[in-house]
């Protein structure tokens, strides 16, 4: 199997910033491209009314904060895979993150998905669920989880 297309999941944590840098050299050594997606889930998704007296960002706030984390995307890979963060492909979305990734990974053409996991044990895995858990269960690409 050939990977031309690697989707990292990134979240700002810990494992995430490890996933980075093992897709990173992944890439590099398979010349493949690197896309990095951070998704951004939505506390209130613009259907219905919000709760009375919660402050909902505004659409413009809402554009400018996404804006903010592509850019805090950019400085965290940069932090962590240096001068090759100015190669790779940010996205930032909105939404359910397995659904988003999935989507997006399908979108791109992409041939493997990686994400850091916690590593979380089975009854926080139950009661939480887990990002990686899921992908794992409903990709139909291949998904490396780097602890």
């Amino acid at each position: 199997m050939t990977f031309r297309k690697i989707l990292l999941g990134y979240d700002f944590s810990e494992p995430a910033n490890r996933a980075l840098l093992f897709a990173a050299e992944l890439a590099t050594k398979l010349e493949a491209e690197l896309h990095v997606v951070h998704v951004h889930v939505d506390i209130y998704d613009g259907r219905g009314e919000p709760a009375s007296g919660v402050p909902w960002a505004s659409q413009d706030q809402t554009e400018r904060y996404m804006r903010f984390l592509h850019s805090e995307l950019h400085n965290s890979a940069r932090g962590i895979v240096h001068e090759l963060a100015d190669k790779l492909t940010y996205h930032v979305v909105r939404g359910d993150p397995v659904k988003r990734i999935l989507a997006l990974a399908e979108e791109l053409g992409a041939d493997l998905i990686c994400l850091g996991s916690t590593g979380k044990g089975a009854v926080e895995r139950v009661l939480l669920g887990s990002v990686a858990q899921l992908l794992l269960r409903t990709s139909k690409v291949p998904v490396l989880s780097v602890h």
